[in-house]
Formats: structure tokens, sequence, C-alpha cells
């Protein structure tokens, strides 16, 4: 008779043990400048190895905040949604991929076509991707593996690529409806940045140890009363 209370707890636990952490990838939490690489914490339990190719393969935060680190005014907040130029907001950091060694320091500014690769310790959920100011024929690939998941193009309905003197300037959302992989590859035909992108991570595939537990825990417990 005491087994429901005990087994009823068990999948309390597993459930509880399985809910997921929200995240946006902002890059806010790194300094304008600093080259992001191995083990990149972003929030809400997504970290990645990121790989840049491209000018000089690295991936460079930009504060998009006016003074903008660097000198590509297109990267400059705020940004209007392509497709609906109502929609206006702004974005704190981006990551770009790094055209020109700074010297003595790091200038930002990204490079004409290049690509970031985000390389995902656990699985994630992912929702939005947000880039700013991409050319046609940009795309963002979703891998789980090598298996392909999902792929976006920016096309010429969702093409945010602005000048420097168009105010204000574009981002283009891609919406991957929560599409599961261990892998975001971006490519820039041309210029652009990622602003941020809106994941969950997976759960932890640990419900079936703690199940296993929970039998063995009340195995246990019958043991205990025929004592």
């Amino acid at each position: 008779m005491k087994i429901f209370p005990v087994a009823a707890f068990c999948a309390a636990f597993v459930g509880v043990a399985g809910v997921s952490n929200a995240a946006t990838g902002d890059f806010g939490g790194f300094a304008p400048a600093a080259v992001l690489g191995t083990d990149v914490d972003l929030g809400g339990g997504i970290v990645a190895d990121i790989t840049a190719t491209g000018g000089t393969n690295q991936a460079v935060v930009f504060n998009t905040v006016p003074p903008v680190t660097g000198n590509d005014l297109d990267l400059a907040s705020p940004f209007a949604n392509a497709e609906n130029l109502s929609e206006v907001r702004g974005f704190g950091n981006a990551l770009i991929v790094q055209e020109n060694p700074g010297n003595p320091d790091i200038i930002p500014d990204d490079v004409v076509g290049g690509s970031l690769l985000f390389e995902f310790t656990k699985s994630i959920f992912l929702y939005e991707v947000f880039l700013l100011d991409t050319a046609e024929d940009t795309f963002v690939s979703l891998f789980s593996g090598t298996t392909l998941v999902a792929k976006l193009d920016v096309t010429g309905s969702n093409e945010s690529e602005t000048s420097n003197n168009k105010t204000p300037n574009e981002f283009t959302v891609l919406d991957f409806d929560g599409a599961k992989g261990d892998s975001l590859f971006v490519s820039f035909l041309e210029s652009g940045a990622l602003g941020e992108f809106n994941a969950t991570v997976v759960p932890v595939p640990a419900s079936l140890p703690l199940l296993v537990g929970g039998f063995g825990l009340m195995a246990f417990m019958r043991r205990r009363r025929k004592a």
C-alpha cells in the first residue's frame, strides 16, 4: 500500500529533473572586442565551442549600441525587422567574423563572407535566430551530429543588408520552431552579424537512472516490510 506514494514521489522527481532552461544567446556577458572560442557559456546551460571561418578566423563580439566598438555603422542599433519595418528594437552585443587583426587591439569589423559554427555540449531546441545586416543567400543550418535538421535562408523578402547611410538598420529573424540539434552553422554571403538566438537546452536524459533508482527504492521498502 505504500508503494504508490513512493512511485508518485519518484515520478515527480523525474519530472523535475527533466525541466530545461531557456536562454537567449545575445553575447551580452562579454566585453566588446572579445574573441570567443572554446567552452563559451551563453547562459541557461547553453555552452558551445565557437569556430569562425573567414577573415582572421576569429569570432569577435561587436557592440551595436552607439558609439559602436567598430566603424561599421550598419551594425549600429536600432534595427527594424526587414519583414515589418514598424517593429524596431535594439541589440546589445552581436557576434561577427572578424575581418582584420587589430593593431595593437582588435577593432571589430565584419568580414565580407564567412561563417560561424556553434558546437553545443548539450543538444538544444532552437527557436529563433536573429541576423543583422545580412544579404540574400546567407543561411543558417541546424545539425544533429552530421544530419541536417533544418536550413533557413535569407531571401529577397527578409534580406536586411543595409548601408552606412540607412537608418534604422535592419534585422532578419529566422524561425526554427523548436527544432532539435547539437550544432548551429551560420554562413554569411557578405557582411553581417549574429544578433542573438533563442534556444532551450534539451532535458538531460537523467529520467531513466532516476526511475531505476525509484524502483530500487520500492524493492528496498518491500524487503524492509517483509523483515
